[in-house]
């Protein structure tokens, strides 16, 4: 094998305005978010809310759902590769497919190498692709080790209450009382929350009933007002208020632009 090959990229680009993906990919993939908000799930199980920029990697062996939320505003770009050589990242730390989604030290520049780096797959500059794509991977995994997560322990307790939290949308979460389990001040649990997930603990059991009323009502005929009862809502007016905040329109037109059965 030559010094560059054992890589082929099958796809890359733009993602258009409410894109929903959920697939167990064929290729990595370089995902990144400079505005807008994205919903990330992992396995089902790791959950993931980011309001600005955001990359995370893709992989084969596990399961992806994301949607891109804004209207008015969105940037997304991607970038796949596959082959031999991506094997090789793996075996020798280049890739590590347990990579938490980070947020680029210097998003504008991350941005442009995108933008570069699918500039020249388009101009089939195989050397170079290569070499580029390679710069952006391991610029990824020296700011992983400059700012790896301190709290392993507590982010296992925060995925399994994260996991609580999907399973019982209508509960009225006391996080005092959360905190108290985990042995910490509300105010640092207030804060590692959103650093692992990208909100604050209110705001993500409200994204998790919109996302979920979204679904619903994109791959459901139940009624708008039965899906908002289902996740806590009485008031039908709070309810469409605040899915329009979120979404840019009500749920009835939300159905109408989205609706897949």
């Amino acid at each position: 094998m030559d010094f560059f090959d054992g890589l082929t990229f099958p796809a890359a680009g733009e993602v258009p305005y409410g894109h929903h993906r959920a697939h167990t990919p064929l290729y990595f993939g370089l995902q990144f978010n400079l505005c807008g908000r994205v919903h990330l799930r992992i396995n089902h199980r790791r959950e993931y809310n980011f309001d600005g920029p955001v990359c995370f990697l893709t992989h084969p062996g596990a399961f992806f759902e994301y949607d891109l939320i804004d209207r008015e505003r969105h940037d997304f770009l991607y970038f796949c590769f596959t082959g031999v050589r991506a094997k090789e990242y793996c075996r020798h730390g280049l890739i590590d497919v347990e990579m938490p989604p980070v947020i680029p030290e210097h998003v504008h520049a991350f941005r442009e190498n995108l933008l570069t780096l699918i500039r020249l797959r388009e101009e089939n500059r195989y050397p170079e692709t290569v070499n580029l794509l390679e710069n952006i991977l391991l610029d990824l995994q020296l700011q992983l080790q400059r700012h790896q997560l301190p709290f392993i322990h507590q982010s296992r307790q925060l995925e399994e209450l994260v996991k609580r939290m999907n399973l019982d949308l209508q509960k009225e979460w006391n996080f005092e009382r959360e905190a108290a389990k985990m042995n910490i001040s509300l105010s640092h649990f207030r804060r590692i929350f959103r650093k692992f997930t990208g909100s604050s603990p209110q705001h993500f059991i409200l994204q998790q009933k919109l996302e979920k009323a979204a679904m619903d009502l994109r791959m459901t005929e139940k009624q708008v007002r039965e899906i908002a009862a289902e996740i806590g809502f009485e008031d039908m007016y709070h309810f469409s208020h605040l899915f329009k905040k979120y979404y840019g329109v009500s749920p009835r037109i939300y159905r109408q632009e989205f609706w897949q059965i």
